[in-house]
């Protein structure tokens, strides 16, 4: 319940606004949950800018959320106590029937069983809405701007007929107008989401929970590139061959008067005697609250991860076909290569080094790589010299095995004694896509794997697929191989 310091407050203003949803949830989504969920998504939108009645993000929220388990209509116990006027409740018919026009799409359709993150939702609220925010001209439209809070008390019990009648509804009404007339509008923006897109963010490439407004950036710049979608399509045809694989667990099973440590879980035989000196009611409670101590008698065997470092050209020499093949087969090799329990570095590079996105199994930088755009020329000396410089620091910290993949075009020019450093600390393997004419290259024999991706393999679909799974598994076999000794 909002304390009553709160009562003519922004968040009670917003909540008031609750009373005009038309949205109801499957009653398995608690309602508590719920409105975490939504105050997340508002303040996600708010982080870029746009503040929207919080019913209708509740409402559309849920439709992406939800989908065809919702029920749309009004709620007449709290209308029937509004006593709203005659144009308020025609607006409100004509929002209704907008929510069913949004409700018959194939994205709302196919999102429920993606279980899209809140963050990811919230990108698409502003995709659908953030057009006509910005045109809706109602200068009180940022007064909301503070964030909500995030806890599911305040939400608890509030009742939104009071929290509505102590504002001046004017503003809802006004917005109820504008969307009615932008109807059309608000449809196409939801069928211009591109839908594979919204697949693989949600499902495919395993996106991660953004830690900065870099990342919702990122994020929002996705549904703004044209050029992603040929990346997208190309991705969900790589992805379900490396989404089955494991590292192996390599656990190591201790003499049977031994053991490896104290586990919460474990057989009964196993258990720590000093739990039987307890109380029968206490150790009742502990066995209740699995807070036993059990003896562990099996460990994971200790392996330092590798680093599999990722570099992609973005220069203009990789326009067209050549992106696609790169940053899709960049994105299977993230997944893959992380699924099996190794550490994994992005980064593009043109006439400069960019920064590195680090890609875990919980989370790739998907929208990074299908977002980033370049706009320089390229200066590969200066790039992969300051490449070298790095990898002796790395490699010396830790010890671990670097992999470091080249994903370019023919005409990768770098002089022989820059290469024959970056070969002192980590293992070479370059990725040579659609030369123009045979591969010249003085320092094509210091690598220690390279493939050529010529014009006949990206030919079709699926030549263009087969050949970005040989070097899927081709990476696979050479990754395990144990690494050179180095000087």
């Amino acid at each position: 319940m909002i304390p009553a310091s709160l009562r003519r407050s922004s968040l009670a203003r917003q909540v008031g606004s609750l009373a005009l949803s038309h949205v109801t949830p499957p009653s398995q989504m608690g309602n508590s949950a719920l409105m975490l969920r939504v105050a997340a998504w508002a303040n996600t939108m708010g982080q870029l800018g746009v503040h929207l009645p919080l019913f209708v993000v509740h409402d559309l929220g849920l439709l992406l959320a939800a989908g065809r388990s919702v029920r749309i209509g009004p709620k007449e116990d709290i209308l029937g106590r509004l006593q709203l006027g005659a144009e308020t409740a025609a607006l409100l018919k004509q929002y209704s029937a907008t929510l069913s026009m949004l409700f018959g799409s194939e994205l709302v359709e196919k999102s429920t069983n993606w279980r899209l993150r809140d963050d990811l939702i919230a990108v698409l609220l502003i995709r659908i809405l953030g057009d006509l925010y910005h045109r809706w001209g109602n200068p009180s439209k940022k007064v909301d701007a503070a964030p909500l809070p995030l806890d599911p008390q305040i939400y608890a019990d509030a009742d939104l007929v009071e929290h509505f009648s102590d504002f001046d509804s004017a503003w809802l009404v006004g917005f109820l107008r504008f969307i009615s007339r932008e109807q059309l509008h608000v449809y196409t923006s939801l069928e211009q989401i591109d839908v594979d897109t919204v697949r693989l963010l949600g499902v495919g490439g395993g996106l991660g929970a953004p830690t900065s407004m870099l990342d919702l950036v990122d994020l929002a710049g996705v549904f703004r590139s044209s050029e992603s979608n040929d990346v997208v399509s190309f991705s969900l045809e790589l992805l379900p061959s490396v989404l089955e694989t494991k590292r192996a667990s390599g656990v190591q099973t201790f003499a049977v008067d031994g053991y490896a440590s104290i586990e919460r879980r474990g057989n009964l035989d196993a258990l720590i005697l000093s739990e039987f000196a307890v109380d029968d009611e206490l150790f009742e409670r502990k066995v209740f609250d699995n807070e036993l101590y059990y003896y562990g008698h099996e460990k994971e065997r200790e392996q330092k991860k590798r680093l599999h470092y990722l570099l992609v050209d973005s220069s203009p020499s990789m326009r067209g076909v050549r992106q696609v093949f790169a940053r899709g087969l960049a994105l299977t090799l993230a997944k893959k290569l992380s699924l099996e329990g190794d550490e994994v570095w992005m980064r593009f590079f043109d006439s400069r080094l960019y920064d590195i996105r680090k890609v875990n199994e919980g989370g790739l930088a998907v929208p990074y790589l299908l977002s980033f755009k370049s706009e320089r020329g390229r200066n590969y000396g200066k790039v992969f010299r300051q490449l070298a410089a790095e990898l002796e620091p790395l490699k010396q910290r830790d010890g671990r095995q670097i992999i470091v993949y080249i994903l370019t075009h023919g005409q990768c020019h770098l002089p022989p004694e820059v290469v024959s450093e970056m070969r002192r600390w980590a293992s070479l393997y370059g990725i040579f896509i659609l030369p123009s004419s045979e591969i010249e290259l003085d320092y094509l024999h210091l690598l220690d794997r390279h493939q050529i991706v010529d014009g006949r393999s990206l030919r079709n679909r699926t030549e263009r697929r087969d050949r970005a799974l040989e070097i899927v598994k081709d990476v696979g076999a050479a990754a395990t191989k144990k690494p050179r000794g180095r000087a």
